[in-house]
């Protein structure tokens, strides 16, 4: 959900009923209402008459019944550097070690390394990161701009710089900015230092964030404030502090993230090591307390979402691209940052090599909210978010997204034409001359397993198309088709040819569209060579029936046979030898 910047897992009858949720206003069933009302809550769905606000929420992130945490096949999230350079000196901070070194050599060729890596990640969301976007926000605008058609985007800042430059780059691209901001005392200095080659007011990182939280907050952007606890604001009483403050300023979104023993943090860690004082990991009790100010926020319904974070245990489970493109993850047996690939060296088809070197179960947990100290003593399954599906959703059942196909010989075009329009379909312009060319291998593998790809010529365009195997219910089919428009055609057709593609089958038509406004429809009347006219119904199962019921009187019996194997028979009880039957023209 990007307006609150949270991950949901949802088990397998949710996902069907999310699915069946429009994007456009429609009246919802009685026996639905519940359901869709849970959702609301969460920011999934909007509602009206009556209007149900989304709400805050602090618990695991599964909708439906899970036993147990599941993993994941491709990353959630990758971290994207778009600059080294950052006007601060955060003494814990995770990414110090990715830094230093690059600083002075960024190029405009690094950040077109950055976006290509993070591309070829299938990552959901990109967090556009550094240093400090800010301290560079043309760079930052390139990358928001490069990952933008991939991915949801997340954009994590200080606060201090120019964050006046990116806000239409952030509202056009519907960016989430998270701004840090660890305590509203002087104390929060003491953790986030200002960097003096960049800034020299002692106090640029609290009111830089205040400055970027109030601006966002103003301009609508997306916002969540993060907090990294450590052992110098480890105060049940600084933070609520802090929550206060936020609820007050009107944030609905915080995160908390237990420190991670990286970068300056490790160094900070490893020095401390046998003193009695001086290091930076909060006690044991941090996670305790953390429930307490989760607990108490819930009692007390205050209007926050709040999520905590620990990949202390698992800091592999974070991926991060630094600034030349490089892929890192913190080691689990290894002190510092892993690097799993270089620029130049990654290729998509690779991909799952990657995973022996990332926490997926860790990464789940981590983008999931599931903190099992939290919830000592209790399983799972009984603190998901339960989401009322009922058993019979109506809602699913008018959301079926799989068409179906039905076609049948036309008695009488005059009369069907007639009986469409009584029935309140219109005529999308005039008919369409078609061309089909069908593609396969020598062996013709495509036949075999009832697959199709076809190349089409409509009026002058050119499109390619891809069709799976039928399913048959009843005297129906129904079937996936992917359909593309195509360049040049010489080109089409050579790279078809060297994937080991010939044309098997050509077949003209003229096809008159017709559809019923606000409905999904669609009624097609072919003129076949030789063979007269069809009617193709095509759309949800119920609405084919019906209108075949509707149009019983100017139609013939419902033919399973695709225009290709109609002809074939038609040319063969004529007489023609099989050979000689190679496709269907108007000349």
């Amino acid at each position: 959900m990007p307006q609150r910047d949270d991950f949901f897992a949802a088990d397998k009858t949710t996902f069907k009923y999310l699915k069946s949720v429009s994007h456009d206003w429609q009246p919802i069933p009685p026996k639905d209402r519940d359901a869709i009302a849970a959702l609301a809550v969460l920011g999934i769905c909007e509602t009206t008459n009556p209007k149900i606000k989304e709400g805050s929420y602090c618990g695991p992130s599964f909708l439906g019944r899970f036993e147990e945490l599941p993993t994941v096949s491709m990353p959630l999230v990758v971290n994207c550097f778009c600059t080294a350079h950052c006007p601060l000196s955060c003494i814990y901070c995770h990414a110090d070690d990715l830094m230093k070194q690059f600083r002075d050599a960024e190029t405009d060729e690094d950040l077109d390394n950055v976006a290509a890596t993070a591309n070829m990640l299938p990552a959901m969301v990109a967090v556009i990161t550094g240093g400090d976007p800010l301290t560079r926000p043309d760079r930052a605008k390139k990358l928001i701009e490069r990952l933008a058609e991939e991915k949801a985007l997340v954009l994590d800042t200080s606060g201090v710089g120019d964050i006046a430059a990116l806000l239409p780059a952030l509202k056009k691209h519907n960016v989430h900015v998270r701004v840090s901001l660890d305590m509203i005392s002087k104390q929060n200095q003491k953790l986030r230092p200002v960097n003096r080659q960049y800034i020299s007011s002692r106090e640029a990182s609290s009111v830089g964030a205040t400055r970027a939280i109030d601006m966002c907050l103003a301009e609508g952007v997306p916002l969540t404030v993060q907090t990294v606890v450590t052992s110098f604001n480890e105060n049940i009483d600084e933070w609520r502090d802090l929550r206060d403050w936020l609820v007050a300023r009107g944030v609905r979104n915080w995160v908390l993230h237990v420190v991670v023993k990286g970068g300056s943090a490790r160094r900070i860690e490893e020095s401390a090591r046998g003193k009695r004082s001086g290091g930076i990991s909060p006690s044991p009790q941090v996670y305790n307390k953390l429930w307490r100010l989760v607990d108490e926020t819930m009692r007390a319904h205050l209007p926050i979402d709040i999520r905590c974070t620990d990949t202390d245990t698992t800091p592999n489970s974070v991926l991060l691209i630094g600034s030349k493109g490089d892929l890192y993850t913190e080691g689990y047996a290894h002190k510092g940052k892993v690097c799993l690939y270089t620029v130049g060296d990654a290729r998509p088809d690779l991909i799952q090599a990657l995973w022996p070197h990332l926490d997926r179960f860790g990464h789940a947990r981590r983008y999931l909210n599931w903190n099992p100290w939290f919830f000592e003593g209790r399983s799972l399954e009984t603190i998901c978010y339960d989401i009322p599906v009922p058993a019979a959703s109506e809602l699913i059942a008018q959301a079926n997204p799989v068409e179906t196909e039905a076609k049948f010989p036309v008695l009488d075009v005059a009369k069907l034409k007639v009986a469409l329009k009584e029935h309140g379909f219109k005529a999308e312009g005039k008919a369409k001359f078609q061309r089909d060319e069908y593609f396969d291998t020598p062996e013709r593998f495509s036949k075999r397993l009832d697959y199709v790809i076809r190349l089409r010529q409509e009026n002058g365009a050119l499109a390619v198309a891809l069709k799976g195997p039928r399913h048959w219910v009843g005297k129906t089919y129904s079937r996936i088709e992917l359909e593309f428009p195509a360049g040049s055609e010489n080109e089409v057709r050579a790279a078809l040819g060297r994937n080991g593609l010939e044309v098997t089958w050509y077949f003209e038509k003229r096809r008159a569209t017709y559809r019923r406004p606000g409905e999904k429809l669609l009624a097609a009347l072919d003129e076949i060579p030789e063979l007269g006219f069809f009617l193709e119904l095509e759309g949800p199962l119920a609405a084919v029936r019906q209108m075949e019921a509707a149009l019983r009187e100017v139609l013939g019996p419902q033919e399973r046979r695709n225009y290709a194997e109609l002809f074939r028979s038609y040319k063969l009880e004529g007489g023609a030898p099989p050979e000689e039957i190679e496709g269907a023209s108007f000349s």
